[in-house]
C-alpha cells in the first residue's frame, strides 16, 4: 500500500511539474496585465460590431427549408436526452420562424451552424418544460443580445400571465444601455385567430394536451405548414375482439390495444391538418398515451386520403432512440399503412419546403 501511495504521488508531483513548466507565467506581470487588458477589450469591440449592428450574425439564407433541433419529446427523452429536445426552425425567404424551444435549443443551433440572431418570430405551443425552457434564450438571440426592438413571440396567454417568459424577455424591461431591447410584439394565440407576419400568415389551433395549447398552420405564398403539438386525437377505437374501447388514462399508458379501427377521432384536427402540405405531427408513442398524445395509429387516420405530401414524425419518447432503428420503422409503418411519405427527420439536416 505504502509502495503504491508513493508511485500515486510521484506521478502527481511529476504532472504538477509538467503543468507548470507549460503555463509558467511570465516574469513581467505588467506586460501580461496589460495584454489581459488589450485582447479582452480588441474581443469585446469586434464582438459588439457583430451583435449590436443590426444586422444578422450571418447572412440571411433566401432558400427555404425546415431544420430540426431536436427529434425528442416527453420527460424520459428530455431528461436523458437520448434525442434533443431544441424544436424546429422554419427558414422562409425574408422571415425566420423557431417553433417550442425546449432544452438544447441553442446548444443545437450552434452546433449545427443555424442563426438565432436571424429570427423573426418564436412560437411557443404550450406551458411544459419540453417546449418552452429556451424561449428567453431564443428570443434573446433574436434581439440580437436584447439590443434591439424587433420580432414576434406567440405563445398561449398563460405564458405570458405566468412568466413562463421573464417578464424581460416580453420587452417590458426598463434596463437602459446596450439591453434595451426586447421583441417588437408579444401575442396571445387564440383558436383560429390568423396572425399576420409579413408575408406569412400563422393560424392557431387549438391542442387536446392539457392547459392551453395551440398547433399551428403557416401559409406562405401557397405553401401550408402545419404543426400539430402536442394533443390527443383518437377518442375510441374498435379492438380485434369488436369492442369498442374508449381512449383514456384509465387504460395502462393511455393504451391502444389491438386496434382494429378507430372508430371517434377529432374531427377539427382531421379537418384542419389533412389538408396542409407539410405537417409536423409530435407523436410521442405508436399506441401509448394516447388520452394525451397523438399516437402512431392516430397519425395514420389522419393522414389516409389527405393532401400532405412530407410528414415528419418528431416528439418521441426515448424508446424510439435507445433501440436503434426503431423510430425508422415506426416512419416505415406509418407511411406504409397511410399512403404519405413520412419520416423522423435528422437533427441538424436541412429540408427543402
Amino acid at each position: 500500500f505504502r509502495y503504491a501511495t508513493m508511485r500515486f504521488r510521484l506521478r502527481k508531483m511529476g504532472r504538477r511539474r509538467e503543468v507548470n513548466e507549460q503555463y509558467d507565467l511570465p516574469e513581467d506581470l505588467d506586460a501580461l496585465d496589460e495584454r489581459l487588458r488589450r485582447v479582452a477589450l480588441e474581443t469585446v469591440q469586434t464582438d459588439a460590431r457583430k451583435w449590436f449592428s443590426g444586422e444578422p450574425r450571418q447572412p440571411r439564407d433566401p432558400n427555404p427549408w425546415i431544420c430540426f433541433l431536436g427529434t425528442g419529446g416527453s420527460p424520459r427523452c428530455m431528461l436523458t436526452q437520448s434525442a434533443r429536445t431544441g424544436g424546429f426552425m422554419i427558414n422562409l425567404p425574408g422571415f425566420a420562424l423557431h417553433t417550442d424551444p425546449g432544452p438544447g435549443a441553442i446548444l443545437q443551433a450552434n452546433r449545427f451552424n443555424l442563426d438565432p440572431t436571424a429570427l423573426d418570430a418564436v412560437f411557443v405551443s404550450h406551458a411544459h418544460t419540453d417546449h418552452y425552457t429556451e424561449a428567453n434564450t431564443m428570443i434573446e438571440a433574436m434581439c440580437r443580445m436584447m439590443s434591439q426592438r424587433r420580432g414576434y413571440v406567440l405563445a398561449p396567454g398563460e405564458i405570458f400571465e405566468h412568466n413562463y417568459i421573464s417578464p424581460f424577455h416580453q420587452g417590458q424591461g426598463t434596463t437602459t444601455g446596450p439591453y434595451r431591447g426586447g421583441p417588437a410584439s408579444t401575442l396571445s394565440l387564440r383558436n383560429n385567430q390568423p396572425v399576420a407576419l409579413g408575408e406569412v400568415t400563422l393560424t392557431p389551433h387549438t391542442a387536446y394536451h392539457g392547459g392551453e395549447n395551440y398547433g399551428y398552420v403557416l401559409e406562405y405564398q401557397g405553401l401550408k405548414i402545419g404543426y400539430t403539438s402536442d394533443t390527443n386525437y383518437v377518442r375510441a377505437y374498435r379492438d380485434t375482439d369488436g369492442q369498442i374501447q374508449e381512449v383514456s388514462s384509465a387504460n395502462r399508458f393511455g393504451e391502444l390495444h389491438n386496434v382494429a379501427q378507430i372508430v371517434e377521432v377529432r374531427e377539427d384536427l382531421k379537418e384542419i391538418y389533412s389538408q396542409v402540405d407539410i405537417l409536423v405531427a409530435n407523436v410521442t408513442l405508436l399506441n401509448m398515451w394516447g388520452h394525451r398524445h397523438l399516437t402512431g395509429y392516430g397519425l395514420i387516420d389522419l393522414l389516409t386520403g389527405s393532401k400532405v405530401r412530407q410528414c415528419y414524425i418528431t416528439h418521441l419518447d426515448s424508446a424510439y432512440f435507445t433501440n436503434p432503428g426503431l423510430a425508422n420503422d415506426l416512419a416505415t409503418l406509418i407511411t406504409r399503412r397511410s399512403g404519405v411519405n413520412c419520416k423522423v427527420p435528422v437533427e441538424g439536416d436541412k429540408y427543402e419546403l
